[in-house]
């Protein structure tokens, strides 16, 4: 008795063809994720500076004492410091500040001028800004 060749299966090309097509759909969406997740990296930590700086304003006003936030460009650290408190902050893997800024703010949460701080990594960049007045807002790419 024998089979015919529809019920036999799949043949050898065809198995490969398959899976090869499943290789290049998958390796297009893993590109894609990655990109997405250095895009949400980058989101995350231009809202973290953006709430790092409202935090050492509040904390400047509380304390009654000047803050600072200092950036050192092409790194991912950066420093809140205060009267005997010093914190030291990371952004996201990849993520960078674009330039060398110290935010300084008074006793009374009044920075010391504007400031505009470029956050950055391999998808584009963001701002923070600090006006002269200090409000603080962020954009996103």
């Amino acid at each position: 008795m024998s089979r015919s060749r529809s019920a036999a299966g799949f043949t050898l090309l065809e198995l490969v063809v398959v899976l090869s097509l499943v290789a290049v759909v998958m390796a297009l969406s893993f590109s894609a994720w990655r990109g997405h997740i250095a895009q949400r990296q980058l989101q995350y930590g231009i809202v973290q500076v953006a709430t790092d700086l409202r935090e050492g304003q509040e904390r400047a006003k509380e304390a009654r004492v000047q803050y600072t936030v200092t950036f050192t460009a092409a790194s991912s650290a950066y420093v809140i410091a205060g009267g005997t408190f010093a914190e030291n902050a990371r952004l996201p893997d990849g993520v960078t500040a674009a330039a060398n800024d110290l935010v300084t703010f008074s006793a009374f949460g009044q920075p010391d001028a504007a400031h505009t701080i470029t956050i950055q990594n391999s998808t584009g960049n963001g701002t923070v800004t600090v006006n002269a007045t200090g409000g603080i807002n962020y954009q996103t790419p």
